[in-house]
């Protein structure tokens, strides 16, 4: 068996093995990084805890208490295995978190509040390194629709209507909205990139491992092939040293040999001729004693006895000339 050219392995590996690989990775991947991110934003939620303690917001301690509640129910799921119920909790406590900011602020909509925007990239970071890659753009699509609900319903500023009435108008509504997408597109196209990467990865060992069990393959059949040869030349020899006459020829094979039993039903039968030979030996020197014997008492004039007459013409009477 030869073994095959390098190009023609990724046609053996099936893709649903390619799959299987990917995925079992993408689980371990995201188990890791999700208590990663569960400990950041229990981090981000005592914080703003403190803070609504300062400020002594009854709203925000509540957001907080809410939030934590959120986490801790997410690492229930955590422990199970649920990886996508912790991430849509994770996802619901930064958006809960940024929604509170924005809609329950005594002032209204203020240009200081636009960068709690930028706080919902959080959540398409959270969808597309936990979720399926292509989660990313119905969260991008959830914030986007949620900036402009706040920015076209909610109660502005002074300062805010002001800005709203000037040439950065535009920019301010466009630039996080914008932003929701260049992250979304940016993001799903990075994970992509790197799951296709894992892939040709997994691919290029399966590769590997299938070269490497190949050629230890071939080598263990070409010393078959070998040991057959060498058994197969012994048994030759031995049937001819038989054929020549050379009684005492038998096969001398070891056990680990393939042709082990064959050697050992040659040597039998050769055993079993062996001894039909010297049988059949031991026959003709006893038939010829008979004979002998047989015409010396022909010759003596004495009667042969039935043992000795038996297989031998039976000798003729003596005539005697008086008769």
């Amino acid at each position: 068996m030869a073994v095959l050219p390098s190009h023609n392995y990724p046609s053996l590996l099936s893709s649903a093995e390619q799959n299987a690989a990917v995925a079992v990775y993408e689980k371990n991947r995201r188990k890791q990084i999700v208590i990663l991110v569960l400990l950041v934003i229990v981090a981000f939620q005592a914080i703003d805890l403190l803070g609504a303690i300062l400020s002594q917001s009854m709203t925000d301690v509540w957001t907080a208490f809410v939030g934590f509640a959120l986490c801790g129910i997410a690492l229930l799921f955590q422990r199970s295995g649920q990886i996508a119920v912790v991430s849509v909790l994770l996802i619901l406590v930064v958006d809960l978190g940024c929604g509170v900011m924005l809609l329950f602020s005594p002032m209204g909509l203020d240009v200081s509040s636009l960068p709690v925007f930028d706080v919902l990239l959080l959540s398409e970071l959270i969808a597309v390194s936990l979720l399926p890659a292509i989660s990313v753009f119905p969260v991008a699509l959830l914030n986007i629709l949620f900036i402009g609900g706040v920015l076209a319903f909610q109660p502005r500023t002074p300062g805010m209507e002001m800005m709203l009435m000037s040439n950065m108008a535009f920019p301010m509504v466009a630039q996080p909205i914008t932003l929701q997408i260049v992250i979304a597109v940016v993001s799903y196209l990075w994970v992509r990139s790197a799951l296709n990467a894992i892939a040709r990865a997994d691919r290029a060992e399966e590769i590997a491992a299938l070269q490497q069990r190949e050629a230890e393959l071939l080598e263990r059949e070409m010393e078959q092939k070998h040991e057959l040869d060498r058994g197969v030349e012994h048994l030759s020899q031995v049937l001819v040293a038989a054929a020549n006459g050379q009684e005492s020829a038998r096969a001398q094979l070891t056990p680990d040999n393939a042709l082990w039993g064959v050697g050992n039903a040659l040597n039998l039968m050769l055993t079993r001729l062996r001894r039909s030979i010297q049988m059949e030996r031991e026959m003709n020197r006893l038939r010829a004693e008979i004979f002998r014997l047989s015409k010396a008492l022909y010759h003596q004039g004495l009667p042969s006895s039935e043992p000795l007459r038996r297989g031998l013409p039976p000798p003729r009477p003596l005539q005697h000339p008086s008769r």
